[in-house]
C-alpha cells in the first residue's frame, strides 16, 4: 500500500519536471529549407522552436539553421547533402530550468521580432555599441551623460530617429566627457536610435536607449539589467550569442508590452 499511495506522487513529480523543462527556444537565423519532423511548414526567423524537436532540411548545397534556447544554448545545425539533411538533427533538451527572468527574456523578445516597426541594427566591428534605459526628464529631455559615458571628449555629428520618424535628425554636439550636462529632447516615451560621428564622418558610437517615464523607469531599469546579466552569462558558456541584437530587441519589447 505505501508504494501505490506514492506512485501518483512519483508521475506528478516527472510530468512537472517535464513540463516545467518544455519552454521554446527561438529560430534566430535559417538559410534552407528546414521543417519541424518532416512537416508541411518551413521553419521562419523568431519562431518557436520545443527542446527535442527534430530539424530536417531539404536537400540544399548549404542548410544551416541557428536555434537559441532559454538556458543559453546556441545551436548551429548545418548539413551538406541528402543524407545528412534528411537525417537531421534534434535539439537537445535543456540543461536546466530556465529562471524567470530567462523565460521573460524569450518571451519578450519573440514578441519584439513580431513587431512590424521594430528595428534592430546590425552589428558593428568597429563601432562601439551600447543599449540602456534612460529617464525621460519632466521637461521631455534626457541627459546624454546616462547614454554617451564612454564617448570620448571632441566634436561630433549626431543623428537621432525615434520609431515615428522617417529620417533621422541630425545635429552637431560638443562633447567634453561623462560629466557633461548636455541634454537631448524627446519629448516622448520610447526607443531612440543614436549615432555619433567623427570629425572625418568616421562613426564612433552607436546606441539604442528606451526613454521610460519616470513612473516606469526603475522596473523597466531592473529587467532590462537582469536580460543583460543573463545574455552575458549565455555568451560565456555558449560564445556567439547575439547581445546586441537582443538587448536591442528586448528594449523594443519593453516599449511595446503585449496585453
Amino acid at each position: 500500500m505505501p508504494f501505490l499511495r506514492a506512485w501518483p506522487v512519483i508521475i506528478l513529480f516527472i510530468s512537472s519536471a517535464a513540463w516545467l523543462h518544455a519552454e521554446d527556444g527561438i529560430v534566430w537565423k535559417v538559410q534552407g529549407d528546414w521543417r519541424i519532423s518532416n512537416t508541411q511548414d518551413s521553419l521562419r526567423k523568431g519562431e518557436p522552436v520545443a527542446p527535442g524537436a527534430l530539424l530536417t532540411a531539404s536537400t540544399s548545397t548549404t542548410a544551416t539553421v541557428l536555434i537559441l534556447l532559454p538556458d543559453g544554448q546556441r545551436l548551429l545545425f548545418d548539413c551538406h547533402d541528402v543524407r545528412t539533411c534528411t537525417q537531421g538533427f534534434r535539439v537537445p533538451a535543456l540543461m536546466e530550468k530556465p529562471d524567470d527572468d530567462a523565460v521573460q527574456l524569450f518571451h519578450t523578445v519573440r514578441d519584439a521580432m513580431r513587431l512590424p516597426a521594430a528595428h534592430v541594427a546590425a552589428p558593428s566591428t568597429t563601432t562601439t555599441e551600447t543599449e540602456t534605459v534612460i529617464p525621460l526628464e519632466d521637461d521631455g529631455t534626457i541627459l546624454l551623460r546616462r547614454a554617451l559615458a564612454a564617448l570620448p571628449p571632441g566634436q561630433y555629428r549626431l543623428t537621432v530617429q525615434g520609431a515615428e520618424d522617417a529620417q533621422p535628425s541630425d545635429q552637431s554636439l560638443t562633447w567634453s566627457g561623462p560629466r557633461d550636462d548636455a541634454r537631448l529632447p524627446l519629448f516622448h516615451a520610447g526607443v531612440y536610435h543614436l549615432r555619433l560621428f567623427g570629425n572625418l564622418g568616421v562613426e564612433r558610437m552607436r546606441v539604442v536607449l528606451l526613454a521610460e517615464s519616470p513612473q516606469l523607469f526603475s522596473s523597466r531599469q531592473k529587467a532590462f539589467a537582469e536580460a543583460r546579466k543573463d545574455l552575458q552569462e549565455w555568451n560565456e558558456t555558449f560564445p556567439g550569442w547575439p547581445i546586441h541584437e537582443w538587448l536591442q530587441l528586448y528594449l523594443e519589447g519593453l516599449a511595446h508590452p503585449q496585453q
